[in-house]
């Protein structure tokens, strides 16, 4: 590793070193005086944990409204800001192990991600990075970060691979077109290493390749909502209690990372099938969704590490 100190040391000792009579010859040339200037950059640092979200209205990254509106409050500004300015870094970015929608909470032991520090004046320590994770922890109520410690640049490499080979485990509230049956329910249950054909989602196509692709269902445990489970998740409306009544199924997914989930459930206009709706033989739509489980090992459990050169 090659500190800001040490850089400054060998600068000023090829200073030292210069012969003065060459340093004379260019000291004036006609057109006026040279001005020289010299700018010194430390390594890129990273920083790795886990983090939960609380929330079903919080972006993961900063996000414009189609009115050109910045949203206030996401993952990214409520983890990364905090390092930035500690660590007196000309940059912050995050970096994860996929991402979540909007309205999607993120809970369990919380997503893998890395903080990449660009340029920092001060390197992060385990103690002051036990500092900053009680510090966002007391000021985000819906955010949380666990497990804060320096990584090397080769170990986020295990992030990106975990975006797109471990099992994810997700909970959905579908609501189903017809009222539930038990062999609707059986029939969720009997899945198990189903592989679906997915295209790329109608709701990202304005930002991702039309693509087709194979992705597994690992397996899928469901049940209906009870009548009083209904009532709770209603708020006790009633009415609207009275409609969704036999109609709500709570299901516990397991799947391959990178599946849509969301289209997995209504189909996406069958862009995604077999879905949830073919199989239980009616129209189906996602409710709610939370990511309870991301199988991976992150941070990794390793002493200090303050940089690489």
């Amino acid at each position: 590793m090659c500190t800001t100190t040490a850089r400054s040391a060998r600068l000023e000792d090829a200073l030292t070193r210069s012969k003065h009579e060459e340093i004379e010859k260019y000291k004036r040339l006609p057109g006026g005086a040279i001005q020289f200037s010299a700018a010194i950059a430390a390594n890129t640092t990273y920083v790795g944990g886990r983090y939960t979200k609380n929330a079903r209205d919080m972006s993961q990254t900063p996000w414009l409204k189609q009115d050109g509106i910045l949203i206030s409050g996401n993952v990214e500004d409520i983890l990364c800001k905090p390092l930035q300015k500690a660590f007196r870094a000309d940059e912050a970015r995050m970096h994860s192990a996929g991402r979540e929608d909007i309205d999607v909470r993120m809970l369990g032991s919380g997503r893998p991600y890395y903080v990449q520090l660009t340029n920092v004046r001060k390197f992060p320590t385990q103690a002051m990075l036990d500092e900053l994770q009680e510090e966002i922890n007391r000021n985000s109520p819906q955010v949380k970060c666990y497990k804060l410690t320096p990584v090397t640049k080769s170990q986020t490499e295990l992030v990106k691979q975990g975006q797109e080979e471990k099992q994810k485990e997700y909970r959905c509230i579908i609501k189903t077109e017809d009222k539930v049956t038990e062999e609707m329910v059986g029939k969720l249950n009997t899945v198990e290493n189903l592989d679906l054909v997915q295209k790329t989602p109608i709701r990202v196509l304005h930002r991702r390749s039309p693509l087709t692709r194979t992705k597994r269902i690992i397996k899928i445990n469901a049940r209906a909502l009870t009548k009083e489970e209904v009532e709770v998740a209603c708020k006790h409306d009633l009415n609207l209690a009275e409609s969704l009544n036999n109609r709500l199924v709570v299901a516990e997914v397991v799947s391959e990372a990178g599946t849509y989930i969301k289209e997995f459930v209504h189909g996406d206009f069958n862009r995604t099938v077999p879905n949830v709706g073919t199989i239980m033989g009616t129209r189906c739509d996602m409710l709610q969704l939370d990511v309870v489980n991301l199988s991976m090992v992150w941070p990794p459990e390793k002493e200090d590490v303050v940089g690489e050169t």
